[in-house]
């Protein structure tokens, strides 16, 4: 038989590459997930808390989670609040400040690349940004160029923007709020007032500064999901009247541009969420409660994981999901016994009345390792932070060990292969044939494997 060089071979398989990079698979979920506790609060004197002063809440506090794994969530303390910061079930409160009549900080904040971006309390008071030592890094109060006030959905880059909605007198704003040599300077992105937005739901932004952002339209659908690019160009993810009459306010955005939301069914009010065009879960699915879908948003990442919480129609209590377009796992529910610093205590406390049973606080959030971080009720009344790391996921197709299969894989394969570099020879035989390729392209499609 003859072989091609590596070379010819690299060029001519570029087609029967791309193909198979064109029909791929979802990024599997994992069959199993290690959970660890972050944090812990208590205001039961008879209960000590966990990397956290007692007294301590949680209660309603949102939790963002880096792409290191590490944690960042406001805490009530008394007289003060701060905000935690941990990683690998160890970690303080980073920075402080005195709590008098109105909060310092607001539930929502966004943890990227050691800096934690959060909103201040006061309506109108702007916005902070802080290193995870708990130096303040830059201070964003109202005004500046675009005469902004009340700031809402604060999201951060790597970079130290951040991105928000803000209101400049009559006309929202949608703004990239950074300091370039040490210069405060506001890029406005969107605007209402312009014939285009009567009003302009939090915007997310990921690292390359692409926004989504839900929408009121000034004519046309009563609702549109708009992807605002970085060279301002708009594209339009999904409106009102094409099937669907309503979305939940906020929206998700992946470092990759995908994006995710949850949208009701116009011919019978049923809710879905959707990661773009595609649907990752129906009210019903896996015990899903239908109108509870529409409480809370969900989050993305780039494997196309999406993770949501919701009420769990077989014990009425609040639950955790996540789902690509392939499946869908329930990983936290009612009475699920978990580990903690004083050992398994089952999740979910049942607050009686209209509150009912609930485990899952606030909101949740994802990264780009599929690791999901939650605030979650335990029944000792506590309520603890917690990490759920995928379990022994092998991905022998990602080259670029990034944790998603996509064209960059296909790219360096094929420059190693090309070069002669052992790495390319995947079946390593010590040769450079079409038994590398046809290796590559079966670990390809089968995706990322526990």
């Amino acid at each position: 038989m003859k072989f091609l060089s590596p070379e010819s071979a690299a060029g001519l398989s570029l087609v029967v590459l791309f193909s198979s990079f064109a029909t791929a698979g979802e990024v599997p979920l994992p069959n199993s997930w290690n959970i660890e506790l972050q944090c812990r609060s208590s205001l039961d004197s008879g209960t000590p808390a966990f990397n956290l002063p007692f007294p301590s809440s949680l209660s309603s506090q949102y939790v963002s989670i880096g792409e290191l794994g590490d944690v960042a969530i406001r805490v009530i303390m008394g007289s003060s609040e701060g905000v935690f910061y941990g990683q690998d079930g160890s970690g303080s409160i980073a920075f402080s400040a005195p709590a008098p009549n109105d909060p310092v900080w607001s539930t929502s904040l966004d943890l990227r690349n050691g800096m934690i971006a959060i909103e201040q309390g006061g309506f109108g008071d702007g916005a902070q940004l802080y290193s995870t030592n708990g130096s303040l890094i830059n201070n964003f109060p109202p005004g500046g160029s675009e005469g902004v006030s009340g700031f809402s959905g604060i999201t951060l880059t790597n970079d130290g923007a951040i991105c928000y909605r803000a209101d400049s007198g009559s006309i929202d704003k949608i703004i990239i709020d950074e300091y370039i040599d040490g210069v405060r300077t506001q890029t406005k992105i969107a605007q209402t007032g312009d014939g285009e937005y009567s009003f302009l739901f939090s915007p997310e932004i990921n690292d390359s500064r692409a926004i989504v952002t839900n929408t009121i339209p000034q004519s046309g659908p009563s609702r549109r999901i708009v992807r605002i690019n970085p060279d301002l160009s708009t594209a339009v993810l999904q409106e009102t009247g094409e099937g669907y009459n309503a979305f939940v306010n906020s929206v998700a955005i992946a470092q990759d541009g995908t994006s995710a939301f949850t949208v009701r069914y116009a011919h019978d009010s049923t809710w879905q969420v959707n990661r773009g065009v595609f649907a990752i879960a129906h009210s019903g699915d896996s015990d899903i409660q239908n109108g509870s879908l529409a409480n809370f948003p969900p989050v993305v990442n780039s494997s196309g994981w999406v993770a949501f919480r919701a009420t769990d129609m077989s014990n009425d209590a609040t639950a955790l999901w996540v789902g690509n377009s392939d499946e869908l796992k329930k990983i936290i529910e009612w009475d699920q016994m978990i580990d903690t610093d004083l050992g398994p205590i089952p999740l979910g406390f049942d607050f009686g009345g209209l509150t009912g049973r609930q485990v899952i606080n606030g909101v949740i959030d994802i990264n780009d390792n599929g690791q999901i971080a939650f605030s979650a009720f335990l029944r000792n009344g506590t309520i603890g932070v917690f990490v759920a790391s995928p379990m022994d996921v092998s991905c022998p197709a990602d080259f670029t060990g990034d944790g998603q299969l996509n064209f960059f894989d296909v790219s360096l394969f094929l420059s190693l292969y090309a070069q002669g570099d052992p790495i390319g020879d995947t079946n390593q035989d010590g040769e450079f044939n079409f038994f590398d390729m046809t290796q590559f392209i079966s670990w390809f499609n089968d995706g990322c494997l526990q």
